[in-house]
């Protein structure tokens, strides 16, 4: 789905920091963000609370890590206790 093709990755879509970088520049400007498993679009979700996000497969459910998008940076919060983590 959509015009751009979908990321290359692991089994756990946008596991790898570069991966997950670029659906982030991707998805900040508006354009559609398929999911490297099947190719549907993904749904960023947030936990305001916590200052993180994560996208999710519309379809398959699959989902990158958690993160937060800081000035210097995407930063994985994979291992953070207070967030679940994307398996």
């Amino acid at each position: 789905m959509g015009n751009a093709p979908p990321l290359h990755g692991p089994r756990t879509p946008l596991g790898a920091t570069n991966e997950l970088r670029a659906a982030w520049d991707r998805f900040r400007t508006g354009a559609v963000v398929p999911c490297p498993i099947d190719g549907s679009h993904l749904a960023l979700s947030v936990d305001a609370s916590a200052g993180a996000y994560r996208f999710v497969c519309t379809q398959c459910g699959a989902a990158s890590p958690w993160f937060e998008s800081t000035v210097n940076g995407i930063r994985l919060r994979e291992h953070s206790a207070e967030l679940p983590r994307a398996d």
